[in-house]
């Protein structure tokens, strides 16, 4: 049975009179016995002053006697804890132990499941899947790269998938019920109210506005889809993983291996149609968005649903071939542009567009790669003048400007610089500590190409 590890009595404390006083005590209670810092058994005085920091934070207190009790009525915050203490204790929700005269309170390992189940419920709103794509995605590439060692993580990756699935199913369906309960009111600040209430701060999704940009966070759902299927493809890397399981869950290989072919194909099933469902979210967000605009349009100057309803009378009349005087209207002018004003269209996404890669040519790429080699040459390097130097000067001790040879754009542009050896920044002072240009007052014609003035480069001495 579902409730067969459970004390009878455990909700009888949620459905009485005073459900309002424990729900907010065991909300707290459960930030106490969740801290992972903490020792989980507590002492009692501990818990009765949290019960009592939980009431002083309430605005009233009312306790209702739902049935005949020992107790006298409350009549402090401390008197309050102490009830509240006993009733939890009593139905099952904490646990005494006495060790000689200390009383420490716990919760079984149950109850606290229980308790976490129904916090994550009541707290339950936006969430971001930009992490959790990227944790699937990290996950799957983790085994792809280790399926010995790390085949396990497949199993993360596919629970994080379904509950995934699990969440738009729940903000497809919660959207559906919020559609019936605001198209069903009134009352247009209800209307107004719930839409920001209860969808944009309870069921949206926190990173929802970035899903149709380029940061989106199913960027990567090719990659995992991909890494999948090569899973299920590889006969060796199912039985690695396969391998994996057996030895971390201790199950047979038949069952490891229809485990293994099950999270991948729910990984699939998820990423697959992730564009249907997302469509189908946001078909029900632009009805609820329109109604919610509509509704903060009219809301000063008509009934909501207005511009429906003068639609409808222009069909109506429409269907007549002679117009019929509307003698109960004429000088309302309750028809005009303001009063039939819709909100916003919706836009269309654009239609999709085959990308085809388009073929370069041969020559263009023959010409790019000269483009690419002749600006490497023109650039200045160190290496490149020193290796310059040492080829042309070889074992002599120095050598005129004239008597240098310049083959081809490298020779060139070490030649040309060879006169700002000295500007050229800390790097050059290599060069400056081996060699040394000394320069004249003439002007010479270097092999008719350039005219500079005349220098010698002459090797310096060691000493």
């Amino acid at each position: 049975m579902l409730f067969r590890h459970l004390p009878d009595e455990i909700f009888q404390a949620l459905s009485g009179s005073n459900r309002a006083l424990i729900e907010a005590v065991l909300n707290d209670l459960a930030d106490i016995f969740y801290d992972h810092a903490e020792d989980p058994i507590k002492d009692k005085s501990t818990i009765i002053e949290s019960i009592e920091d939980t009431l002083h934070k309430l605005d009233t207190l009312a306790w209702h006697d739902d049935q005949k009790e020992s107790f006298d009525s409350p009549k402090t915050i401390h008197d309050y804890a102490l009830r509240i203490y006993h009733r939890l204790v009593n139905t099952g929700w904490l646990v005494e132990e006495q060790e000689l005269y200390r009383v420490s309170v716990l919760m079984t390992p149950q109850i606290s499941m229980l308790l976490r189940s129904l916090v994550e419920i009541s707290r339950h709103g936006k969430r971001n899947y930009g992490a959790t794509v990227l944790s699937i995605l990290s996950n799957l590439e983790s085994v792809a790269k280790h399926p010995k060692e790390r085949g396990v993580t497949l199993r993360q990756s596919a629970e994080a998938s379904r509950d995934f699935s699990a969440h738009l199913n729940q903000i497809l369906l919660g959207i559906r019920s919020l559609q019936r309960e605001l198209f069903a009111s009134r009352d247009p600040k209800a209307i107004v109210a719930g839409f920001f209430d209860l969808f944009v701060e309870g069921i949206l999704i926190a990173d929802y506005k970035t899903i149709k940009t380029s940061n989106n966070p199913f960027r990567f759902r090719r990659q995992i889809l991909e890494l999948t299927q090569e899973f299920l493809n590889n006969p060796e890397t199912m039985g690695q993983v396969a391998q994996c399981y057996v030895d971390q869950q201790l199950i047979t290989m038949a069952e490891a291996q229809a485990m293994v072919e099950k999270d991948c194909r729910d990984i699939i099933q998820t990423f697959s149609n992730i564009e249907q469902r997302l469509e189908r979210i946001d078909e029900y967000r632009y009805r609820l968005e329109k109604r919610a605009a509509d509704t903060a349009r009219y809301m000063d100057s008509s009934r909501p649903g207005m511009a429906n309803k003068v639609a409808g009378v222009i069909a109506d009349v429409a269907k007549f071939d002679k117009l019929p005087t509307l003698k109960n209207v004429i000088g309302a002018r309750f028809v005009g542009m303001a009063s039939a004003a819709q909100p916003t269209k919706r836009r269309e996404p654009p239609p999709p567009r085959v990308m085809t890669p388009s073929e370069v040519s041969a020559d263009a790429i023959r010409l790019r790669d000269q483009q690419r080699r002749f600006h490497e040459a023109r650039q200045v390097t160190i290496p490149k003048m020193q290796n310059y130097l040492d080829k042309q000067i070889a074992a002599g001790d120095s050598k005129h400007i004239l008597d240098f040879t310049i083959e081809s754009v490298e020779d060139f542009v070490c030649f040309d610089h060879l006169r700002y050896v000295g500007s050229l920044g800390v790097s050059a002072k290599k060069i400056e500590e081996s060699f040394e240009v000394q320069f004249t007052d003439q002007y010479v014609d270097v092999h008719n190409f350039v005219e500079c003035r005349e220098f010698t480069v002459v090797r310096r001495s060691k000493a």
